[in-house]
């Protein structure tokens, strides 16, 4: 399987929205630019992100498209065919998504683990960041959009097609109804089914359990419930239907624009229409 380099942003990275003065006020400051975030974590309170606001100069909707999957054994994603196609899979959504939404005019944000790290201090940095962009601007949608495992575990009893959404704070209905209204044709016309939004596991409360909430979701829905990560299919599924994992780009083309009308369609109703 070919390596994918993470997607590069087309707007300026060498400003910093965060001061030094803001910055000196947590115990950890990593990333560059655009991507820096500065953050106190104790691993106390792991669904709390403390953490400085990332505010934005952009009076455009903010888009998060985020790559959490790594090149190593940290966290590879599902298996098809005896290999991992989590960043492979990841890579392909989020430079498709991204290029549709920066179209559409969002100011988009494209991070990635390998920024801050592929190991338990790089998943700190990356939620931590998405939770610093929501808490520092007003309209901001977080959309991950990964691949499914295709055995069921405890904390993933139906595998498949789904929108993981906050369960420790209030969700936000409207955003989710939008989002899957937008993608329901694609799975009627591949023949998927969709369980459509449901909360992320909440099994366990051991620290960094994988019964457990998810983190990346619920540090950035302390600030703002529009953060999701959305399951496409399973990883199985896509490499059968549309032949690999790679042609998965043109097969789930439908896919990524529904996304994407979904966010326009949000951003108008909240006020914050794409230019």
């Amino acid at each position: 399987m070919a390596c994918m380099a993470p997607l590069s942003v087309s707007h300026s990275q060498d400003n910093s929205p965060l001061t030094d003065e803001a910055c000196a006020e947590h115990t950890s400051d990593v990333g560059k630019g655009l991507y820096r975030v500065c953050f106190t974590y104790t691993g106390e309170n792991w669904t709390h992100a403390d953490v400085a606001a990332i505010a934005l100069d952009t009076e455009k909707p903010v888009a998060v498209i985020p790559v959490q999957y790594t090149q190593n054994s940290a966290q590879p994603g599902a298996e098809v065919n005896g290999q991992n196609i989590g960043f492979e899979w990841n890579s392909i959504t989020q430079q498709e998504l991204a290029r549709r939404l920066s179209a559409a005019g969002f100011f988009v944000l494209t991070p990635t683990i390998q920024m801050y790290g592929e190991n338990w201090d790089g998943f700190q940095g990356l939620e931590h960041f998405i939770a610093g962009v929501h808490k520092g601007n007003k309209h901001v949608q977080t959309v991950l959009l990964t691949a499914d495992a295709h055995i069921a575990v405890e904390q993933n009893p139906f595998p498949g097609a789904q929108m993981l959404v906050t369960g420790v704070h209030e969700r936000d209905l409207a955003w989710e109804a939008r989002i899957q209204k937008n993608i329901a044709p694609f799975y009627e016309a591949v023949g998927l089914s969709n369980i459509g939004a449901r909360i992320r596991g909440g099994l366990s409360d051991k620290e960094g359990s994988s019964k457990a909430w998810h983190p990346l979701i619920e540090r950035a829905a302390e600030y703002g419930a529009t953060v999701t990560i959305i399951e496409a299919a399973q990883a199985v599924q896509i490499n059968d239907l549309a032949g690999s994992i790679a042609e998965g780009r043109t097969w789930a083309a439908p896919l990524f624009d529904g996304i994407v009308a979904g966010m326009i369609e949000h951003a108008r109703k909240t006020g914050s229409a794409p230019n």
